[in-house]
């Protein structure tokens, strides 16, 4: 992700108080950090997919026949 081009709007004591960026490039950020928060989304369910596979094989937990999973859909 490229930071857009900005341009700063500072108060009467020279500090930055907004950040100007044209909408189009707003609006591509937007959908890039949707696109991030959908990847990270997807990566904590695999990490506890994966967390739950480790424990079914320490029998930490009880597993879902595949049966059951297929009579269920």
């Amino acid at each position: 992700m490229l930071i857009p081009p900005t341009n700063y709007v500072i108060d009467s004591n020279g500090q930055k108080v907004f950040v100007q960026i044209a909408v189009q490039d707003w609006e591509n950020w937007i959908q890039e950090v949707q696109q991030l928060e959908n990847l990270l989304k997807f990566k904590t369910k695999l990490k506890n997919a994966f967390r739950e596979v480790r424990q079914i094989k320490q029998g930490k937990k009880l597993g879902t026949p595949l049966s059951q999973l297929i009579h269920e859909l």
